[in-house]
């Protein structure tokens, strides 16, 4: 089933270490988002101070330390 368009975006390869992409995966599955790529959008969003462009990612759940 086709996926609707999300907007432009850009993309940004990015290679965690094992051990921190397994703890975004623990918190993307806890958070209820589909993937990744969602997941670490939706977090970008957020830190970036624009939490209306987050999809999916429950804001309520989410825990930036400044």
């Amino acid at each position: 089933m086709p996926q609707p368009h999300k907007g432009d975006r850009h993309k940004i390869p990015v290679r965690p270490v094992d051990r921190v992409y397994r703890k975004l995966e623990e918190m993307r599955i806890e958070a209820g988002v589909s993937s990744m790529s969602q997941y670490m959008s939706d977090v970008l969003a957020v830190w970036a101070g624009m939490p209306e462009l987050a999809r999916e990612l429950n804001q309520e759940v989410l825990q930036i330390s400044a």
